[in-house]
């Protein structure tokens, strides 16, 4: 329990914790009382807070940050073992030991899954245990060499060391005891253990592959581990191997050991330590009895000795051969000495005699051991094989097993002797499985001194240069940084000086201004000159140097300041001496001089209206007024210049508003001396009339001229006026675009724009929509000339009429006319396109892409009507239109967008013709078609199906194109569907009553059941003919009606044609809409034969009837006042006899009943009874009356539609006209 709360309270990350809380304290308690006058930077507990919570922070941190880079390197370390690859020789071929490294990269490889996740260490130590577990990088490492069958597997898993992979991977590497073939690496709670075969140590078995493969091993260990790739070497030496093996064989093993050693030295290029254990010790005669009784406890300590090690000086006696020859011996007689003193009280506690003769010779046994093992270690350890001699810590007696037959050295020797059998009883062999003397060697000795190994001496070199080359970059930056202060703060506090200086130059320059006449704007340069120049330094022109930086620049908080003060001074002092001198300059202007007033009078409005602040015409105007008022002597000298360059610090990308108060009267006289200037009507009528007696003026436009010689034969004027007779050349494209814009003057859209706020025409402030709607005389003239523009061409359009047609071959030819290749009213569609496409520039191409014309006019114009329609709306006026275009693109507006039809027409999308053309193969289409229908009429056929949906698109297509192509495509379309439908209403009327007329009228005429009280019937055939499918009514609706009828409607109408009458009449139709009722009902299943199906159920009848019986035509339906069992009949029935006859049986008379023959007897049955409408339309009741009994039956037809009061067959009339 105290072991626990010491871990507890003594784990680094808890110091680390207590640490940082007594920090927090002193951060708490004491921060206060420090002052860094005049601060106190701690006094604030919210800064106390804030600092604390940083401090936690940053050691958290610092925890993430070291799990994370050990669980990185684990991991590298765990990828790397991953991809290890088996050595090859230059020609590609395996190398020599490659199947061992590859062995040893497999065997390694099965467990990294696990490993590289995995972490190691006790689970005790409370709140940081976890933090105190590590991976498999941070365990100490140690390398278990010997010689085969030596004990170093054994010895390991009798260990009593904790193998926290044990469950998944089992205990042992490999089962079974003896003998380790390959590498196995055990990992422990406290240290990875790598028990290496023992045929690297000896490579007896094949030397060139073990050679490789024990090189290819150390070379694993140094790649992964390079700093410190193991922390100890232990060297097993088995009891068996020592005294079996003659003295050359102990020689050749220690130098095999020693040069085992001297090569992880030299390979590894670190000093490590190196343990010592004999190994199975059990085998000396005496040990199992001596030792066998001892405790766990006991067996868990060390037999054997440590040599001393001085950590100042890292040097142990060991390191000399014959001090730690003497050491060895002195402490291996100590050993002996004890097992003398522990012998006595053994041999009396052992009853069995020859136990205790083994017990007895036991010291002599171990005694014997002293001079084997110094000698092997001598040889070993020898200095001579070393470049840097491994640190040897101690020697170890150990026993992992008992097995095999002790040595008995002494027995040995009498036998040898005196020709002794010296052989130990075979009931005697001891076969234990204890260890003894390992389990604190490892945990108390061997992992407690993991820190003795050095370093790899390369690997430290390189960390020690890049430290030092980190310090030494650190000191440089810190020195550089220094000094770099030092620079910034000089040079900053030379130049707070100079501004200093100039500060007071500028104060000394504002009281002198003062003095000076308050409209003179010259006598403040002095002043504003010094104060432009406050924040400049002689020492820099435009930014400060590098030196004067590093964090302590001041220049831009200076020039800051000094910016906001000389603009404070343009503003407070400079510009209300500016508008004194405008208003000056205005009541000195010329009254004979309008134009100049104008100006002035606009640069003074604008020192004091925002919204109309124009910076570009203030400074060209004051820049002007300068040069023209101020003596020449001071122009050259350059004060124009300066006074510019003031005013563009004053102006440039803001509006400013004088602070002085703008003089009212002055304004309101200038205003009304520029009121007697001349409306925009009259300076338009001037200007049109220069214009029209020119010698500039471009040729009229005429149908002719843009349509050539075909004009005659598509166009006509409903005016009466000649085709040669157009619009004057002065509202053409070229007129405007050659002639009209060049002449306007620019001032007269100048002055327009301006006139509104210049003038003071509107009262009061005007809001934004007002504004927009309030029209601008700048640009009145060019509205009043594009009004007109537009009017006359849209009276000249209108104007515009196609050649009226008297026949259908007319129609033809006119459709053909317009849909050639170049026609007339292709170009014609063209010119007007053009001529009506001002906002199009000269330098465009025409009937080009419309993506630099049209779209860019199609957003301009729907933007500027929806702000139209919003404006109006929201004023509540009527829109003015000339104001509104004053601000937008007149010509798009009015023209373009009033004829912008004309434009999508002609101008193609740029991948693919014009959609005129198109339009054009609508009329071609219809050419073809029309001609088709007029030989179809001419034969006597009906209208040709493709008639109607082509007349339909040429009307479709007329709304969609603006004059005069509407009306030529609406006439054209009306008058083809009028002369066609005259010629079909005279063919197909006269077909009908041949086809169908005059039959009908032979074979329904007064016969039933059409008419019926009549006594002759309609017989079958005749009323299938008429009426069954593919009858004459039907073929006839199908091949010459269909097309031209919309069934749809209840009645059926005919559709109406193009011209908007339809084909023919109403009543005929009539008749084929009830035949087409007729036909489903009587010829529901096809065929010639009318036929119907129903089902006929007795209700009841007159208790005086005994039995009913009912016969159609060979079906029985039979009722005795029984159940009402429903019986399907169907007519014509099954006999074929044409009779229906009902029979009933009275008590006491004779049979009666009804009988009725013929094609319709059914019909005739049913007309003798009393019909009562049932709750569905296909369903009835009939009642009889015979010899005045009553019997009522229920019937249920196969249709809605019932065939007995058909209402269509009642009325049907035969067709004789369309």
């Amino acid at each position: 329990m105290i072991r626990r709360i010491a871990s507890w309270l003594f784990n680094r990350y808890m110091l680390e914790l207590l640490g940082l809380v007594a920090l927090s304290l002193l951060i708490w308690f004491v921060g206060p009382l420090v002052f860094i006058q005049p601060y106190q930077p701690l006094g604030s507990p919210t800064v106390r807070w804030w600092i604390i919570a940083g401090l936690f922070i940053l050691w958290f941190l610092r925890l993430l940050l070291r799990w994370w880079r050990a669980q990185r390197m684990n991991e590298h370390l765990m990828t790397g073992l991953a991809r290890l690859t088996s050595p090859r020789e230059a020609d590609g071929t395996p190398a020599a030991g490659s199947e061992e490294v590859a062995e040893l990269e497999s065997r390694f490889k099965e467990a990294l899954d696990t490993l590289s996740k995995t972490r190691f260490g006790q689970t005790e130590g409370g709140l940081f245990g976890r933090w105190n577990k590590r991976y498999i990088y941070q365990l100490p490492w140690y390398l278990i060499i010997g010689s085969p069958g030596s004990g170093k597997t054994t010895a390991l898993i009798n260990s009593g060391l904790d193998f926290p992979l044990a469950a998944q991977f089992g205990k042992r590497a490999i089962p079974g005891i003896g003998g380790t073939r390959n590498c196995d690496w055990w990992f422990t709670d406290q240290a990875v253990l790598l028990d290496t075969a023992g045929r690297y140590t000896t490579q007896e078995s094949d030397a060139e592959q073990d050679k490789a493969a024990w090189k290819g091993f150390m070379q694993l260990l140094k790649r992964f581990r390079g700093r410190q790739p193991v922390n100890g070497v232990i060297v097993t030496l088995s009891v068996q191997e020592l005294l079996s093996a003659s003295d050359a064989e102990r020689a050749q093993l220690a130098q095999l050991i020693g040069l085992r050693l001297s090569e992880l030295c030299e390979e590894l290029t670190i000093r490590f330590p190196v343990y010592v254990l004999v190994t199975k010790s059990d085998l000396l005669a005496g040990f199992n009895e001596f030792f066998g009784a001892m405790s766990r406890e006991e067996r868990a300590q060390v037999w054997g000795f440590t040599y001393p090690y001085d950590e100042k000086t890292q040097r142990s006696p060991a390191s000399d051969p014959q001090a730690a020859s003497a050491l060895y011996m002195e402490e291996f007689d100590a050993l002996v000495a004890q097992i003398n003193r522990l012998l006595p009280q053994r041999l009396m506690t052992e009853p069995d005699l020859a136990r205790r003769s083994l017990l007895y010779a036991l010291p002599q046994q171990f005694a014997g051991l002293k001079d084997v093992v110094r000698d092997t270690l001598d040889a070993a350890f020898s200095a001579s094989r070393f470049k840097e001699k491994p640190l040897l810590r101690g020697v170890y007696f150990t026993s992992g097993t008992q097995e095999g037959m002790p040595f008995d050295r002494v027995m040995s020797a009498l036998s040898r002797r005196f020709a002794l059998r010296g052989r130990l009883p075979a009931d005697d062999v001891p076969q234990q499985g204890r260890s003894y003397f390992l389990e604190s060697l490892f945990k108390d000795v061997m992992f407690n001194e993991s820190g003795l190994t050095g370093r790899n001496a390369k690997k430290e070199r390189q960390l020690r240069l890049m430290q030092a080359a980190g310090l030494c970059a650190l000191l440089l930056a810190l020195g550089g940084a220094a000094l770099a202060w030092t620079l910034s703060y000089e040079n900053n506090q030379r130049y707070l000086n100079e501004v200093a200086d100039n500060a007071g130059t500028l104060r000394q320059a504002v009281e002198e201004s003062k003095a000076t006449d308050p409209d003179n704007v010259v006598a403040l340069v002095p002043m504003l000159n010094h104060a432009a120049r406050v924040a400049q330094s002689s020492r820099f022109e435009e930014s400060a140097p590098l030196g004067w930086r590093w964090g302590l620049l001041q220049v831009p908080k200076v020039q800051t300041a000094a910016h906001a003060t000389y603009l404070r001074l343009l503003e407070d002092a400079w510009l209300p001496r500016l508008s004194s001198h405008v208003a000056r300059s205005l009541r000195q202007v010329s009254t004979g001089s309008p134009e100049a007033s104008y100006e002035t009078l606009k640069a003074y409005l604008m020192l004091y209206e925002p919204d109309h602040f124009d910076a570009t015409f203030v400074k060209a105007w004051l820049r002007s007024d300068w040069e023209n008022t101020l003596p020449q002597h001071l122009v050259q000298a350059g004060l124009v210049d300066q006074l510019s360059e003031h005013l563009d610090r004053l102006i440039d990308g803001r509006v400013v508003v004088s602070a002085q108060p703008i003089d009212a009267t002055l304004v309101a006289e200038v205003r009304q001396r520029l009121a007697q200037m001349s409306p925009a009507q009259r300076a338009y009528s001037r200007l049109k009339q220069l214009l029209n007696t020119g010698d500039k003026l471009p040729p009229d436009f005429s149908v002719v001229r843009a349509s050539g010689p075909e004009a005659p034969q598509v166009f006509a004027r409903a005016s009466g006026k000649p085709l040669t007779q157009g619009i004057s050349g002065l509202f053409t494209y070229d007129g405007y675009h050659g002639l009209f814009l060049h002449e306007l003057p620019k001032v007269t859209t100048l002055l327009a724009k301006e006139e509104t706020w210049v003038l003071g025409q509107a009262k009061g402030r005007r809001s934004v929509a007002q504004e927009v709607l309030t029209g601008q005389l700048a640009n009145e003239v060019k509205r009043l000339y594009l009004m007109e523009y537009a009017r006359l061409w849209e009276t000249f359009l209108a104007d515009i009429r196609p050649i009226r047609t008297a026949s259908l071959e007319q129609a033809g030819e006119q459709a053909r006319l317009y849909s050639s290749a170049n026609s007339s009213l292709e170009q014609f569609i063209r010119a007007v396109a053009r001529e009506t496409t001002l906002a199009r520039r000269p330098d465009q191409q025409e009937g080009g892409s419309s993506g630099s014309t049209s779209s860019w006019l199609g957003e301009k114009l729907q933007r500027i009507r929806e702000e139209q329609h919003q404006l109006s709306r929201l004023t509540g006026k009527p829109l003015n239109v000339g104001g509104m275009l004053a601000t937008g693109t007149l010509e798009a507006d009015i023209v373009d967008f009033r004829f912008r039809e004309y434009r999508r027409l002609a101008t193609s999308n740029g991948s693919g013709p014009a959609p005129i053309t198109a339009s054009l193969q609508v009329l071609n289409e219809a050419a073809a078609v029309i001609a088709s229908a007029r030989q179809q009429v001419i034969q006597g056929g009906g209208v040709p199906p493709s008639l109607s949906g082509t007349l339909e698109k040429v009307r479709s297509e007329a709304k969609r194109v603006p004059p005069p192509l509407n009306s030529m495509y609406e006439a054209l379309a009306t008058s083809t569907s009028s002369f066609v439908g005259s010629s079909v209403r005279s063919t197909l009327g006269g077909n009908l009553n041949a086809t169908i007329g005059d039959f009908c009228r032979r074979a329904i005429l007064g016969r039933y059941p059409f008419t019926r009280s009549a006594t002759r019937d309609v017989t079958t055939d005749d009323f299938a003919r008429l009426f069954a499918t593919g009858g004459t009514m039907d073929e006839f609706f199908r091949t010459q009606l269909q097309t031209m009828v919309d069934i749809s409607t209840v009645p059926w109408t005919f559709k109406q044609g193009v011209d908007g009458t339809p084909v023919g009449g109403s009543a005929s139709l009539a008749a084929f809409q009830r035949a087409a009722s007729i036909r489903d009902v009587f010829f529901r299943a096809g065929g010639n034969t009318p036929g119907i199906r129903l089902e006929i159920k007795p209700l009841d009848m007159d208790a005086s009837i005994s039995q009913m019986v009912l016969d159609v035509d060979g079906e029985i339906v039979r009722y005795q006042h029984g159940p009402q069992i429903p019986k399907a009949v169907s007519w014509p029935g099954t006999r074929g006899t044409g009779q229906a006859r009902l029979q009933i049986t009275a008590a006491g008379a004779q049979n009666t009943g009804i009988v009725t023959e013929g094609p319709w007897a059914l019909h005739r049955l049913f007309d003798r009874a009393q019909i009562l409408p049932g709750n569905s339309p296909e369903r009835f009741t009939a009642i009889f009356t015979i010899d005045g009994r009553k019997l009522r039956m229920e019937v249920t037809t196969s249709s809605v539609l019932n065939p007995f009061r058909l209402k269509a067959m009642e009325e049907f009339e035969c067709p004789d006209r369309l």
